[in-house]
């Protein structure tokens, strides 16, 4: 086995030399393409040039770093800057094809590993349609421009539909739990439309 091993590795090498050799004799320039510029620009010496990268790399990463914080502080980000206003966005240069692109993606592949894993526990069957309509009143609930809000929403909208069915149930003749939580998003429009976490619009005169 070791001389297999020693065979092929020698057959490689060979390999690699007529390689090399085909490529220079085509005028083909083989190894770093600009030689020992960076080893030249970083410094000379054993240790030098590592620390050398190093410290050029800390200083490149805090001049992006900064760079960064003042784009975000300028609230130049692509999908919150459409999502506020399509027309700014624009304006600013932001791309809207590939906001749209990139949002309907995510979402694609959101929804696709949500059905696949909920499929592969429960089934899948033509009252799955009941459940995610349920997503509706869960974001009217939290708010559409919260994550956050939405986890919560969903907390709120499971436990008073449940609380609903136990104690209002008898009343009115039981099976609430499959319409009140949209009653619950309907108060929750006439009470606070941008829901618990949402951003309220801001109307300017």
């Amino acid at each position: 086995m070791p001389m297999v091993a020693q065979a092929e590795r020698e057959v490689i090498s060979r390999r690699m030399k007529e390689a090399l050799a085909v490529a220079k004799a085509r005028g083909v320039k083989v190894g770093k393409p600009n030689g020992g510029a960076s080893l030249r620009c970083a410094g000379k010496g054993g240790a030098t040039p590592g620390a050398t990268v190093s410290a050029n790399a800390f200083r490149f990463a805090k001049h992006l770093m900064a760079l960064v914080v003042n784009i975000w502080a300028a609230g130049h980000v692509s999908l919150r800057a459409v999502a506020d206003d399509t027309l700014a966005a624009q304006a600013i240069g932001i791309r809207l094809s590939r906001v749209w692109v990139a949002v309907w993606a995510v979402a694609g592949l959101v929804a696709l590993i949500t059905g696949l894993l909920w499929g592969a526990r429960l089934g899948v069957q033509f009252s799955l349609s009941l459940v995610v309509l349920k997503a509706l009143p869960v974001l009217i609930v939290g708010g559409f421009s919260s994550v956050g809000g939405a986890i919560v929403g969903g907390l709120i909208v499971g436990a008073s539909e449940k609380l609903a069915e136990i104690y209002a149930g008898p009343l009115l003749g039981g099976g609430i739990e499959n319409w009140f939580p949209y009653v619950l998003a309907m108060l929750f429009l006439l009470v606070r439309p941008a829901g618990l976490f949402g951003e309220r619009a801001i109307d300017r005169v």
